[in-house]
């Protein structure tokens, strides 16, 4: 059976107020950087967002994943649909694709920006030109500043700025209502990535990014993997500049940095 997609038919108007889409915030966050980048960072406020859609066709495993800000489920025995109408014509009749499943994302994927922290200070993204840690101290602060830059900024949504942390899941985990939610969409990954413990900060570039409903579900054969598209980054990145945050951020270095007989 070749790919399918599809949406909800009828999207009840429903839009959640930002607070009700976000995690209570840790007291202390991480972001793993090449120094030049975290002393920008700490000095500047530099950060670099990029959209869903970016890191669904990013081919670095540790960066990107294909199915980046998807929940999928595959049940053991297959998936069972109910086909509601045929040729214009009410029909319930009930079918069953053996190896199939569905998965789900943000219909506006491409809409939603992301920026990716960790939980873990001690994080190792496996890239030697990683070399720094920002810890951020005060992770209260540096939401505000990103609120201030989002006000300022001619394309973003400050209504739909989130944070959260990313649940990981694996594909035979029932879906539940999350299906049905954006914002949490927007938050998942598969259990393969949970070593990053990553919290996530996130906005749309329009205002309805995260309604109730506002998602795009498939019904697919479990095998299926998508082909990487190539992005024009102008479309999918954008630099924020908060200014400096040395009221909430530091620079720690990496672990190996304080091995004896490496530079410190």
């Amino acid at each position: 059976m070749p790919h399918v997609t599809f949406r909800p038919r009828s999207r009840p108007f429903h839009r959640y107020a930002s607070a009700e889409m976000s995690d209570p915030l840790p007291p202390v966050l991480f972001k793993a950087l090449p120094l030049k980048y975290a002393e920008r960072f700490v000095e500047r406020g530099e950060m670099m967002w990029s959209t869903l859609t970016w890191f669904q066709n990013q081919e670095d495993p540790a960066r990107g994943d294909v199915f980046e800000a998807t929940r999928r489920n595959f049940p053991r025995d297959g998936q069972g649909v109910t086909r509601l109408e045929r040729h214009g014509r009410p029909d319930h009749e009930q079918l069953h694709f053996d190896g199939h499943g569905t998965q789900w994302r943000p219909a506006q994927s491409r809409h939603i920006f992301i920026y990716s922290m960790t939980l873990d200070g001690e994080l190792n993204l496996g890239d030697l030109a990683t070399d720094a840690m920002v810890e951020v101290f005060d992770p209260s602060m540096l939401i505000q500043h990103v609120y201030s830059a989002l006000h300022l900024h001619r394309s973003a949504r400050p209504s739909t700025m989130i944070h959260r942390a990313v649940a990981y899941y694996d594909d035979v985990d029932e879906l539940g209502p999350i299906h049905s939610l954006p914002h949490l969409l927007a938050a998942s990954k598969p259990s393969t990535h949970a070593w990053q413990r990553e919290y996530r900060l996130a906005f749309g570039t329009r205002a309805d990014v995260f309604d109730f409903d506002h998602v795009e579900g498939s019904l697919m054969p479990a095998d299926a993997v998508p082909v990487p598209k190539v992005l024009d980054s102008q479309r999918h990145r954008m630099r924020l500049r908060l200014g400096g945050l040395s009221d909430c951020c530091r620079i720690r270095r990496a672990a190996w940095a304080r091995e004896p007989g490496r530079r410190a």
